[in-house]
């Protein structure tokens, strides 16, 4: 069986918000090579975990195949995530996106 690259946007609690600056949650992309989703899930929920955060929801996990953004420069840097995750055994992370209150 052969690993595919894959993305997953994934909203998270902060479980020790003082290290963010009191932020309690927050958004991320990730990318990584997984068998299929069935595979992708345990290496996303470790993720997170190693991070100290609790999941709150896995949006999607989707193949990263051709996705086209909406400006050059997004394009360029998730691209670019993508290839690093291709090349590598661990998951890569997009900048956290944190916020203080729901």
């Amino acid at each position: 069986m052969i690993m595919k690259l894959y993305w997953t946007s994934v909203e998270f609690e902060i479980l020790n918000p003082s290290e963010y600056e009191n932020c309690i949650g927050g958004f991320v992309y990730l990318f990584f090579k997984a068998y299929d989703v069935r595979d992708a899930i345990p290496k996303i929920e470790n993720a997170i975990s190693e991070e100290n955060f609790k999941i709150i929801q896995i949006e999607f996990i989707s193949e990263y195949d051709e996705i086209p953004w909406d400006t050059e420069e997004e394009q360029k840097l998730y691209d670019s995530l993508a290839s690093k995750a291709q090349d590598s055994d661990e998951i890569i992370w997009d900048d956290l996106y944190t916020y203080e209150e729901k």
